[in-house]
């Protein structure tokens, strides 16, 4: 089973409260964990995002919905090394 998500997503709610800049969507679509589609209403390039001390860039596509909401790629644990702990519910750099 794959379990990595293979984009980031933000939700519109977020992105109003923090004040991100949204650039036009590329016209994609995604399907959401219950199975529905759901279309990108805009794309932010290399936001800056601050886990504990560290900061990674990442590219966000912009979904509406109701609630916050934000998923990482998980392909940044890979390029910056990071090492999970689940029982300690640890990250390392």
């Amino acid at each position: 089973m794959d379990i990595e998500a293979n984009v980031s997503i933000i939700t519109l709610p977020v992105v109003k409260k923090i004040q991100m800049i949204i650039r036009m969507p590329d016209g994609s679509k995604i399907i959401a964990i219950n199975q529905t589609k759901k279309n990108v209403i805009g794309i932010i390039k290399n936001a800056s995002l601050s886990i504990q001390d560290a900061w990674v860039l990442v590219n966000l596509l912009v979904i509406d919905a109701s609630k916050d909401n934000l998923l990482l790629r998980t392909d940044w644990i890979d390029w910056y090394q990071i090492n999970l702990f689940f029982h300690k519910k640890e990250l390392r750099f």
